[in-house]
């Protein structure tokens, strides 16, 4: 079992309407900034393999996910990390190679079978999501196809939906999703 590790609490850089956090961002529970070594002691206590999670991960800066995913790689050989994937960047897909990160992305499909994943509004949400469509293709193009977390909800799988769910559940087999 692998610890969750959440630097900022559920702190997002989008609002999915449905999340399970979403109380809690609503409560004020988000954390503004974290602790590197008392993160690096908590994992060095525990000893147990870690996912950063969130919220969004991908919000802490590049040289602290550089910094975890070195000790993870060390001490158990690989990391793992959650995301939306809006925010990856090719550096990070660098780090996830060099740093052996098994990424997981959150998305409920193309254009507007995501739209229920707000990002304040339709347009900005739009582009969240092909941002996420293009980390996807290009983990994929790299040979390191994501895991995906997708939800089922009226907005993707109803009835005058779910041909192009299926389309492109069957498009991310092609690329080399699982």
């Amino acid at each position: 079992m692998a610890l969750e590790v959440r630097p900022f609490g559920v702190k997002c850089n989008i609002a999915c309407q449905y999340c399970y956090q979403h109380p809690e961002r609503d409560a004020g529970n988000e954390a503004r900034s974290y602790d590197m070594d008392k993160i690096l002691g908590t994992l060095e206590e525990e000893k147990s393999s870690f996912t950063l999670f969130g919220g969004e991960p991908l919000l802490m800066p590049t040289e602290d996910l550089q910094a975890l995913w070195a000790y993870g790689l060390g001490k158990h050989g690989k990391n793992g990390v959650q995301t939306n994937g809006v925010l990856v960047t090719e550096r990070h897909i660098e780090m996830f190679e060099r740093y052996k990160v098994s990424v997981g992305v959150s998305v409920d499909g193309p254009g507007e079978l995501n739209d229920i994943r707000w990002a304040g509004a339709l347009e900005k949400t739009r582009e969240a999501t092909e941002a996420t469509m293009n980390t996807i293709a290009r983990l994929c193009e790299r040979g390191r196809p994501p895991s995906l977390i997708i939800t089922l909800h009226r907005g993707n799988a109803s009835q005058e939906r779910l041909p192009r769910f299926l389309d492109w559940l069957t498009a991310l087999r092609e690329l080399g999703v699982r």
